[in-house]
C-alpha cells in the first residue's frame, strides 16, 4: 500500500489576478509530484487549518518592496512554532520592482514560524501603480513557479 498523500497549502492575496495566476501554478508543480494542493486566498485561511498541512506556500504581490498588508498580518499573527517541520516558500508577482525584496521579506517571516524555507520566487506582471490587470505572467515565469512547486514537494 502506498504511503498517505502529503497536503500542500497555497495561500494568496491578490487584486488583479496575478498572484492567483501565480498561485495556481504553484501548486500543478506540486501536483506533479503527487502531493494534494489546496489554494485558497489568505483572507479565507484560518491559522488552525494550518496544522493538516505539511508544506505552506504563501504569495503576495509587491507592494513597495514589501508583501501586502492582509499577508503581513496574516504571517505575525501566527503562533511562533506554527510551521515548524513544515516545508514552505513564497512567490510574487510584482508590477515595477523589488519582487525578490517582497520573497525574501514573505521567508523570513515564515522562518519566524519554524519553516524549512525554499527560495521563493518573484515574476513580473501587471502594470505598476495600478489596479489594472496589465500584463499576464510570462510562460517562462509560469514555468519557474511549477518548478518551484516540484522543489517544495521534494523538500517537503
Amino acid at each position: 500500500m502506498l504511503g498517505k498523500r502529503k497536503k500542500a497549502l497555497v495561500l494568496y492575496h491578490t487584486k488583479t489576478g496575478h498572484t492567483a495566476d501565480a498561485a495556481d501554478a504553484v501548486a500543478r508543480g506540486l501536483e506533479s509530484r503527487r502531493v494534494k494542493a489546496t489554494v485558497k486566498r489568505i483572507s479565507e485561511a484560518k491559522p488552525e487549518e494550518l496544522a493538516e498541512y505539511s508544506i505552506i506556500a504563501v504569495g503576495s504581490p509587491t507592494r513597495g518592496a514589501k508583501p501586502a498588508r492582509v499577508v503581513k498580518r496574516f504571517l505575525k499573527g501566527l503562533d511562533r512554532k506554527a510551521l515548524k517541520g513544515k516545508a514552505a516558500t513564497s512567490f510574487s508577482p510584482y508590477a515595477g520592482f523589488r519582487g525578490k525584496a517582497t520573497v525574501r521579506r514573505l521567508s523570513r517571516l515564515l522562518r519566524k514560524r519554524k519553516a524549512k524555507v525554499v527560495r521563493g520566487v518573484a515574476v513580473k506582471a501587471g502594470a505598476p501603480l495600478s489596479l489594472w490587470k496589465g500584463p499576464d505572467i510570462r510562460e517562462k515565469d509560469i514555468l519557474r513557479l511549477e518548478e518551484l512547486g516540484r522543489k517544495l514537494a521534494k523538500k517537503a
